[in-house]
C-alpha cells in the first residue's frame, strides 16, 4: 500500500500547480476541471485518515467562519488557532491548502504558510 500511496502522490503532485490552486480559489465549489476533480478527490478522499483531516466549522452565522481538525472516535475537533475567514468560500479554500499541506503536495507552491 505504500509503494501505490507513494506512486499516486507523485501523480497527483505533477497536477498541483499554481494556476490550478487559482482555480481553486476563485470557484472552490465548482464546477471544476478534470485535473483539480482528481486533486480534491484524493486530498479528500480516504487516501488520509480521517484523523487531523481539516474541515470548516461556522463560527458565527454568516460572519466567520473556522477551520478545525478531526480527532479521533469519541475525541474533540483540535481548532486550529488563526485560521478565520470572512467567507464560507475562503474558508473552504484554507481547508483546501491546507489537506495539500498535510499531503506534501504543497512544496511546489510559493509562500504556502499552512504549517497545520
Amino acid at each position: 500500500m505504500d509503494e501505490f500511496r507513494r506512486r499516486r502522490i507523485a501523480d497527483i503532485r505533477e497536477l498541483v500547480t499554481p494556476e490550478l490552486v487559482e482555480a481553486h480559489r476563485l470557484n472552490p465549489r465548482g464546477p471544476h476541471s478534470h485535473e483539480l476533480n482528481l486533486v480534491l478527490n484524493f486530498v479528500r478522499g480516504p487516501a488520509h485518515p480521517m484523523e487531523r483531516k481539516s474541515f470548516v466549522y461556522l463560527k458565527n452565522p454568516y460572519d466567520s467562519y473556522g477551520l478545525a481538525l478531526m480527532a479521533g472516535r469519541g475525541e474533540p475537533a483540535e481548532i486550529v488557532e488563526g485560521a478565520e475567514y470572512s467567507s464560507e468560500a475562503d474558508a473552504v479554500h484554507g481547508a483546501f491548502l491546507q489537506r495539500l499541506h498535510a499531503h506534501g503536495l504543497d512544496d511546489l507552491l510559493e509562500g504556502n504558510d499552512n504549517d497545520v
